[in-house]
C-alpha cells in the first residue's frame, strides 16, 4: 500500500505528505522511509509514533511529565497475583484492558474482586 504513495511522491515531486488520520498516520516504519526518501512528514516523528503506540510507554511518558493520568496499573509484569493486588490497590472497579493493541476490544469492567479472575 505504501509504494502508492511512495509512487505519487515522486511522481509529483512532493516535498510533504500529510497521512490523513488513521493508517499511515499511525505508522512509524512508514515516517522512518519517508525520512530517508528526504520527504517531510506533516506530523509526529516516528519515535513519537512509536511511544504512544503502546500504552504502558506513553503513561510512562506522561508520568515523567506529570501530566495527570487516571491511577491505574502500567508495569510489565502481567501475573494474575500481581495484577489482582494492583487492582486492590487501586480501587474497584476497574477497566483490565491489553497495553497494546485491540482497538478497544477485550476491555472488561471489573466491579469487585470476586470477579477479578474471571474477566482476567
Amino acid at each position: 500500500m505504501t509504494d502508492h504513495y511512495l509512487e505519487a511522491i515522486a511522481k509529483s515531486r512532493a516535498e510533504a505528505l500529510h497521512p490523513g488520520y488513521g493508517f499511515l498516520s499511525e505508522n512509524a516504519d512508514f515516517v522512518d522511509l519517508l525520512e530517508r526518501k528526504k520527504v517531510t512528514f506533516v506530523g509526529p516523528p516516528s519515535s513519537a509514533i512509536r511511544a504512544m503506540g503502546s500504552k504502558a510507554e506513553s503513561k510512562r511518558i506522561m508520568e515523567q511529565a506529570k501530566v495527570p493520568i487516571v491511577p491505574g496499573y502500567h508495569g510489565e509484569k502481567n501475573e494474575a497475583g500481581l495484577l489482582k493486588k494492583e487492582a486492590k490497590r487501586i480501587g474497584y472497579p476497574v477497566m483490565l484492558k491489553a497495553s497494546l493493541g485491540g482497538g478497544g476490544k477485550g476491555m472488561r469492567i471489573c466491579e469487585n474482586e470476586e470477579e477479578f479472575d474471571e474477566k482476567l
